[in-house]
């Protein structure tokens, strides 16, 4: 089956169990309109369902009575096999109040808990005279025995006979079906009756003879087992005329559902017939349309000591599968409150980008979805839904304008001598988008918004145009793009040649595999197959080249306006940013070697990211790009000796800092794997050779008993390859990657690859002055800052204030930024670079077509999402993760090739918060597998083999957040690759994730296809990127569970469709304040240490002193000044900044006056240190308190806990 396949089974599974019907197995039509399920369907469904209202215990005594007689009616019910699984349900759904209770939370109200009422609103034309209505629903009775029937294939039917359960099981034959002979009662006079007793004793007769899988005694048990429910279908139609709304009191008319003539209510409860009423409201103070709220309610009133799921009046008076549907040919797009809110000028640009993506209603308690919604076509119809969903469109990337060889990378490499061809290629992407352009002109009309954006789509194509006569007349700008593309291809092929297939343990290398070819030859040799077994040469992404041309100038022309701008690569997830700017950074490492032979070394590019698990993933990928250009490097004379090295500039909770602390850590692996231990976690983080994909801690033979580190310590700390065979291997020099700090300082790398908290650093550490290539080395040329969005709060205002400090300190460099989402990104890159931004691609006429990417019909990843009623959204959580865990076997049931359950084989459930991690974490075990189980032996699925579906889930569960140690984030990643192999017993594929906001930025894990998104995140751009983690691949599924009791929540769930319509509009805008007090109270001191320390000659550690020369501080307080004038966003408060300034500067001053002898920083010596460190912090008027992170954290505090 395809993919897509998988998929169904997974969205229908968590449809038959969540809301119904189709949640059992007994015979009833296809369509399960008249299922009968076991149990009362209130324990069964979780959303959907139309409550009735609750009273207040003083309520009539007759309904008191009558839910009496109800509660005694119950008795009846069978516990044959197993005695204590009634009890073992309700625990499990009974509603845990004491721990959904937080001093956050808002009290449930009934309404809120149990809805009684839901409907939609929407709008018509005013020449609408009427529309069809349709109410459609279903509601339970218990079920007459006879109706009660399971399919069973007839193995070992005369064991019916032969032990006596003939006379109460009837087997049809012609219909292959088992059901009850008789109605037969439990219980007499509070005493089991004969009949009974006889027919458990046959039964266990049966049992005890046969194997404990044998299907025909758990059929029969199920026949027997508890209660049994029948579903009857309700579907009211009728016409609505708008005059009869338009006459009426208020315009609200109310109509009573079972006196419509439509209606048969005979299986209704009497109260429901009375109490089930429609109501429809209209609103005509608008000139072109009328507005029509459209509610169904339950009136029916239960006392409130008696308002329990397991009551049967309960059961009987709700509505289940409840939904309103509108159709008529009159409808108008729906336009919401925000539509008379103020508008920014981006909101402006934004709503005529996405003017034809329209919405038609929004939800009251409930979701809704019309016709076409996936199309800007006018519907003609609306409906309430409560597991709506929406497909979110692909952008490819892909255009008929620009294709074939002109993409092809080779072509564009030093394995190309026709550089002619090459620069005629590259004429035809800036004609092409050129021509578009044109088009895109008339396409806007005139209109002002899009001239605006046709403007600047053409400062776009001038820079393309620019970059391409940069090449076509500088002959080193063109061997430099040629380097540039020629590390790029060899990159992808090492990649498609070793890295299809993730490594499990060690690898035996094949030595008779010709591993590596030499330089030349990789010109000649056949790219490789990938692992589909494909031959498919690499390309660019159209946009990935154009960026890399309109990036030209910035290097190549001195003096170039455009190294001023921020050039942010906006795409989707996924879609390719990192290769883009990649490959700018190794035009410019080869440019830099080509143009500057003398001055090239030291740093050339700082690329930065915001979290360690994704500088732990991408720091392989740029690791790649960098051998490949090393390999270049060494077989060409003109790039000069020094080697292109790539530095791994992180904290020591991720790797070692210092030398001593390496030696220790590699010894006590070695000494590890030495005994035997082969669970040893790499503490180095690099754990494959990025060339041939051998892993740096491995046997070097089949034969070896022993594994072997790829690294030494000699003076400095030296990775290495331990295939023989590969160009990095010890004897080739070992690989060009540093990652020791004091290896960074002594031998700074041509690529530093950092945290945006490290940098905190270099107010410490006067070695990192090294960093900045002071001498004859030019200063680094290109800072590259992935995931802006995440540069936002807090974070994004220190990080604002001290890249005054950083950019100085590199003489300007240019900054190349990248995101997924965004908004307002003029404002936010101001604030934290004080300089103007061009977003790459740009938008035109509309949001779907910017010539670089297009949103095509095509769609991976849907969306559904889940609101529960009746339920706390743990317990949902849990069904929910039980249906999609019970769909995967399901799915492996159903594939011919057991593997293709790979995809949704591994769920991923992202939380909000680590509280809410661990509070479900200690579930998995004690309610998790109890409800799989229940599901697959409500099923019959139960056998030995099937209970490995839920049996290992205990401990084949994986966290990734926060509280994981550094070291096991790179483990925890690389789990995440194991595919599941199609054996249900032995496989090592792990079941279940549990993660937070860690993932939603580069986690890249081709495989996953399923995930819960528990709530919806702090802001949109978390929800888009992190839920972007799945189906990047295949196809794939979204779930998104909704707290109804979070008004946030409840008013995203009510809006769903229109929200992933537009929900890159959608992203909130962020906010950077570098100026403002609080930050400059946290950081100030820390930009002037480190301004001070990196610009001047005071940089050892015994230099601190150097201000109690007045010279020096008039002149570090007039630097600052100027510094701080350049900034745009600092000029309305300069006067409290440097106020600010003087008094740290005078407390700095008195210091040093007191201790001529003053450190910057003294471990253990306060008194003889300048710097105070956070966590040492004593009292909030300390000024000379230094930032080790970017990041606010109050110091910790320990509790000392006595025993009495």
């Amino acid at each position: 089956m395809s993919v897509k396949e998988n998929r169904n089974i997974i969205i229908e599974r968590v449809k038959k169990e969540l809301l119904g019907p189709g949640s059992d197995i007994f015979v009833c039509n296809e369509d399960f309109a008249n299922e009968i399920i076991e149990g009362k369907p209130l324990q069964r469904y979780f959303t959907g369902i139309l409550f009735p209202k609750q009273l207040q215990t003083n309520g009539s005594d007759n309904g008191q009575e009558e839910m009496k007689e109800e509660d005694e009616d119950d008795l009846t019910e069978l516990t044959l096999e197993f005695p204590d699984e009634e009890k073992k349900e309700t625990e499990i759904f009974e509603e845990d109040d004491e721990a959904e209770k937080t001093d956050t939370q808002p009290k449930y109200s009934a309404n809120t808990f149990f809805p009684s009422h839901f409907g939609i609103t929407f709008a018509v034309d005013k020449s609408c005279q009427s529309f069809k209505t349709t109410i459609q629903f279903g509601n339970y009775k218990k079920a007459d025995f006879a109706e009660i029937k399971i399919p069973y294939n007839g193995e070992g039917i005369h064991f019916l006979e032969q032990f006596g359960l003939s006379h109460f099981v009837t087997f049809d034959s012609e219909n292959n079906t088992l059901s009850q002979s008789q109605k037969l009662q439990r219980t007499k006079a509070g005493k089991i009756t004969p009949e009974y007793a006889h027919f458990q004793e046959c039964l266990k007769t049966l049992r005890q003879n046969t194997d404990k899988d044998f299907a025909l005694y758990k059929v029969i048990s199920k026949i027997f087992f508890k209660d049994k429910y029948k579903r009857y279908d309700n579907n009211v139609e009728f016409e609505i005329n708008i005059a009869e709304i338009l006459s009426a009191e208020n315009q609200h008319i109310e109509l009573k559902l079972s006196e419509l003539p439509n209606c048969i209510s005979e299986n209704w409860h009497k109260e429901l017939k009375e109490n089930l009423v429609f109501h429809l409201k209209l609103y005509s103070n608008y000139p072109d349309k009328y507005y029509i709220k459209a509610v169904i309610e339950n009136r029916v009133k239960i006392p409130k000591d008696k308002f329990s799921l397991s009551k049967e009046k309960v059961n009987q008076v709700s509505c289940f599968q409840t939904e309103i549907k509108i159709e008529t040919e009159k409808l108008l797009p729906f336009r919401d409150y925000k539509s008379h809110l103020y508008k920014t000028d981006e909101d402006r640009m934004l709503d005529y980008l996405y003017r034809e993506k329209l919405a038609f209603g929004i939800g009251h308690n409930t979701a809704c979805t019309w016709e076409n919604a996936q199309s800007p076509n006018t519907p003609q119809w609306i409906q309430s839904t409560f597991l709506p969903d929406y497909d979110v469109k692909s952008q490819s990337s892909e255009t008929d304008k620009i294709k074939g060889e002109i993409l092809n990378i080779k072509n564009l490499s030093i394995y190309n001598s026709d550089k002619n061809g090459i620069i005629e290629n590259l004429k035809k992407v800036a004609d092409a988008y050129k021509n578009w352009i044109n088009d895109e002109r008339e396409a806007a009309n005139g209109n002002e918004l899009g001239q605006k954006n046709i403007s600047k789509c053409e400062l776009i194509h001038s820079r393309i145009s620019n970059g391409i006569n940069i090449l076509e007349k500088n002959e080193k700008a063109l061997r430099a793009f040629q380097l540039a593309n020629t590390a790029i291809y060899l990159q992808m092929f090492q990649t498609t040649q070793h890295f299809g297939t993730k490594k499990e343990g060690f690898e035996v290398w094949e030595r008779n595999d010709v591993l590596q070819h030499k330089f030349e030859d990789y010109g000649i040799v056949q790219f490789p197959k990938n692992s589909k077994g494909e031959i498919k040469e690499p390309e660019w992404r159209p946009f990935q080249l154009a960026f890399i041309l309109q990036c030209l100038a910035s290097f190549v022309d001195e003096n170039s306006s455009e190294k001023e701008l921020i050039d942010l690569l906006y795409f989707p997830t996924g879609g390719g940013k990192t290769e883009a700017y990649l490959a700018v950074s190794a035009f410019l490492i080869f440019w830099r070697r080509l143009e500057y032979p003398t001055s090239y070394d030291g740093v050339n590019i700082i690329i930065r990211y915001t979290l360690r698990l994704l500088s732990a993933q991408q720091f392989e990928r740029a690791s790649k790009m960098i051998l490949a250009c090393e390999f270049i490097r060494s077989n060409h004379k003109d790039l000069g000796d020094k080697k292109i090295t790539i530095g791994f500039w992180v904290g020591k909770q991720t790797i070692p800092n210092s030398l001593a602390d390496a030696q220790r850590k590699l010894q006590s692996t070695q000494q590890k794997l030495n005994q035997g231990n082969t669970f040893v976690v790499n503490p180095f983080q690099l754990s494959n050779c990025q060339w041939c994909n051998t892993k740096i801690i491995s046997k070097l033979s089949g034969n070896d008993t022993a594994y072997q580190i790829g690294h030494r310590i000699d003076r400095h700390l030296k990775s290495h390859c331990l295939n023989e065979a590969c160009h990095y291997s010890e004897q080739n020099g070992g690989l060009p990657i540093v990652l020791i700090d004091d290896d960074i300082y002594s031998k700074p790398p041509t690529i530093l690859f950092a945290t945006v908290d490290k940098f905190a650093a270099i107010a410490w550490r006067g070695e990192a002055t090294s960093l900045f290539n002071y001498g004859n080395n030019r200063k680094p040329e290109l800072i590259i800052q992935d995931e802006l969005h995440l540069l936002n709060g807090t974070l994004g205002s220190l990080v604002g204030l001290f890249e005054n400090a950083l950019l100085e300190i590199c003489n300007h460099p240019k900054i190349i930024a990248s995101t997924a989402t965004v908004k307002n990104v003029d404002k936010q890159i101001l604030g934290l670079y004080g300089r103007e931004a061009r977003v790459f691609p740009q938008y035109a006429t509309n949001s779907d077509d910017t010539f670089f990417s297009k949103v095509i019909d095509e769609s991976k990843r849907k969306y559904i999402g889940v609101l529960p009623t009746g339920k706390t959204t743990v317990i949902t959580n849990l069904q929910l993760l039980a249906s999609l865990l019970f769909a995967r076997l399901e799915i492996w049931k159903k594939s011919s090739e057991k593997a293709d359950a790979d995809s949704f084989w591994t769920l991923l459930s992202y939380f909000k918060s680590l509280k809410e991690i661990g509070r479900f974490s200690n579930k998995i075990n004690s309610e998790l597998k109890p409800i799989i189980k229940q599901l697959q032996v409500r099923y019959l699925i139960d056998d030995y083999n099937s209970a490995n579906n839920y049996n290992k889930l205990s401990y084949r569960n994986i966290e990734l957040t926060s509280r994981i140690p550094n070291e096991k984030i790179k483990k925890n990643l690389d789990k995440l690759d194991i595919q599941f192999n199609g054996d249900l017993k032995d496989h090592k594929a792990y079941d279940l994730v549990l993660a937070t906001n860690m993932i939603s930025v580069g986690l890249d894990v081709g495989r996953l296809g399923v995930m819960i998104m528990n709530g919806m995140p702090p802001n949109t751009a978390e929800y888009i990127q992190a839920s972007s983690r799945v189906a990047r691949k295949n196809e794939g599924v979204v779930f998104t569970l909704y707290d109804p009791f979070n008004s946030r929540d409840l008013s995203f769930y009510e809006d769903f469709v229109q929200f992933h319509k537009t929900f890159y509009k959608q992203v909130e805008p962020l906010s950077v304040t570098p100026f403002a007090e609080n930050a400059l109270d946290k950081m100030l001191f820390t930009l002037i240490l480190a301004f001070f320390r990196h610009t001047t000659q005071y940089t050892s550690n015994d230099a601190a002193n150097a201000i109690i020369d007045d010279r020096v501080k008039n002149e570090l307080k007039s630097n600052l000044l100027q510094l701080f004038q350049n900034h745009q966003f600092a000029q309305d408060d300069i006067q409290l900044i440097m106020e600010k300034t003087d008094i740290i500067l005078r407390d700095w001053k008195y210091k040093v006056e007191a201790d001529r002898n003053l450190k910057y920083y003294w471990y253990n010596h306060p008194k003889e240190s300048l710097m105070v460190p956070l966590q040492e912090k004593k009292n909030d008027d300390e000024t000379l308190v230094a930032m080790q992170s970017m990041r606010s954290v109050e110091p910790s505090a320990e509790i000392l806990i006595r025993q009495y």
